[in-house]
């Protein structure tokens, strides 16, 4: 059982390097990508000549700065781009190589976009700092919240892998199932709090958009991050969290079970 253990370690890390080369390799792709993803900073420059006249329910013009720009920085911290390599490899057939690995293709594609995570950093905090410059204002966290902020993350980037991994797997049985994840896309930006903070949404609708898993994986982060989630709702955003990643991680398990017997079915 140890030398499993050390030999899986040793491909792990193997792993962890070569995707690494392969991020740096390409960093021009992927400052690209980030810039794709600035929406927040665009919802930024609305909201904050919205709150120029006077604050915005709870809401004042540095405390739209401070939001988006968490916002941001989160999603980009949280990405995942499963969906569509594994969407790819399925279709293609190159799911049989990873099949063949001494690893799971699932903790191959996890490593791979954990990876990705100091050159996705490198390259959005410079964004992160300009836009705070230009716009002045940030809300941090206490430092007793830094452990539950973290927290938070690693359960936001763990509902996103989810996520992609379940609508990654329908390819197994549809043609286009990133289709269906442009569909979620889009839900995600309206829903999430990327467009608008959740709980500026009229009472009731809030309510239950800050229960859905949009919430759970970008606006309760950011909330905790700047200081906006105390109390009890730091309790019942993690819990909500918990909830949605346990919940899209068995249901991505079942799928991939399922996925690859009907897979392997057809190629014998």
């Amino acid at each position: 059982m140890s030398q499993r253990a050390a030999r899986l370690g040793r491909v792990i890390a193997a792993v962890w390097r070569i995707s690494l080369a392969e991020a740096i390799a390409y960093r021009v792709s992927m400052l690209m990508w980030v810039l794709t993803t600035t929406f927040p900073l665009v919802s930024l420059a609305l909201w904050s000549g919205l709150a120029a006249s006077g604050p915005v329910g709870d809401y004042a013009r540095p405390d739209f700065v401070a939001y988006f720009v968490a916002a941001f920085l989160i999603r980009q911290f949280t990405a995942s781009w499963v969906v569509w390599e594994l969407s790819a490899q399925i279709r293609s057939g190159d799911l049989n190589t990873l099949l063949m690995r001494p690893m799971s293709p699932m903790l191959y594609h996890a490593i791979q976009n954990l990876a990705a995570l100091p050159i996705r950093i490198a390259l959005a905090l410079p964004i992160g700092v300009v836009v705070l410059v230009l716009a002045g204002g940030l809300g941090w966290p206490t430092p007793g919240s830094l452990v539950l902020f973290g927290l938070s993350l690693a359960l936001a980037w763990l509902l996103n892998l989810g996520v992609h991994v379940c609508i990654g797997c329908l390819a197994f049985w549809v043609t286009e199932s990133t289709a269906l994840f442009e569909v979620w896309l889009g839900l995600y930006l309206v829903l999430s709090g990327a467009a608008v903070p959740t709980s500026l949404y009229p009472a009731g609708l809030a309510e239950v958009v800050r229960a859905l898993p949009f919430h759970a994986s970008l606006g309760f982060p950011v909330e905790l991050a700047i200081g906006r989630a105390t109390g009890a709702a730091v309790t019942q955003g993690l819990a909500l969290q918990v909830l949605w990643a346990a919940g899209f991680g068995a249901l991505g398990a079942w799928l991939w079970r399922r996925g690859v017997r009907t897979y392997e079915a057809v190629g014998t």
